[in-house]
């Protein structure tokens, strides 16, 4: 298709999506975007023209990065059996998977940019709602890819400290989201079925 197709193929809303995205928080953080450019243009416009050079270069430099974290998110299916990654992480994991995934979370690098499609990936190919949010806060909590700057700040003691509260705060929390999610009112809110 050429793009001169799907421009007469496109309706407004389509373009809508094309410019502000399909879901709203997307749409917030581009209007926001919008909002305070024409702010900065209109008060300063040397800052703004500065701040959107440094946004522009700062894109560029990650372009691979978020590319290569969205190809990967999307080979997921390819790469991971449902029925593997279910006997995993899945909801007949038990507590293992959920602990097995806050783990596999921290060892994710990158930022949330990378991080986020992947973690979306396999929780389509069947991981459980308790096993993905534990995936996200494994990540934040103990994040081994920020242990080379910690390291470049501070002692490798406290860095070390740092991981090992982080993996143990992690298993707790594990251990507390499969707990809830077995309750009546927890396994209600802790799954996709909304």
């Amino acid at each position: 298709m050429s793009l001169r197709e799907w421009i007469d193929g496109t309706d407004l809303f389509g373009v809508i999506d094309l410019v502000f995205g399909r879901q709203w928080g997307q749409r917030i953080v581009v209007i926001g975007a919008i909002v305070v450019y024409a702010w900065l243009a209109l008060s300063d416009p040397a800052t703004a023209q500065a701040s959107a050079v440094s946004g522009v270069g700062t894109f560029v430099q990650m372009f691979t990065l978020i590319l290569a974290s969205l190809l990967i998110a999307s080979a997921i299916e390819t790469l991971l059996p449902r029925d593997a990654l279910a006997g995993l992480i899945g909801d007949g994991a038990g507590a293992r998977g959920v602990i097995l995934s806050g783990l596999i979370g921290g060892l994710l690098p990158g930022g949330p940019y990378a991080t986020y499609p992947i973690i979306r990936g396999v929780a389509d190919r069947g991981a459980s709602y308790p096993a993905m949010l534990m995936m996200l806060i494994g990540y934040s909590l103990i994040g081994l890819g920020r242990v080379p700057f910690g390291l470049a700040f501070f002692g490798i003691e406290i860095v070390i400290a740092r991981v090992v509260i982080a993996v143990g705060a992690t298993v707790v929390l594990s251990l507390l989201v499969y707990a809830l999610a077995q309750t009546d009112i927890g396994g209600r809110v802790l799954s996709f079925e909304q």
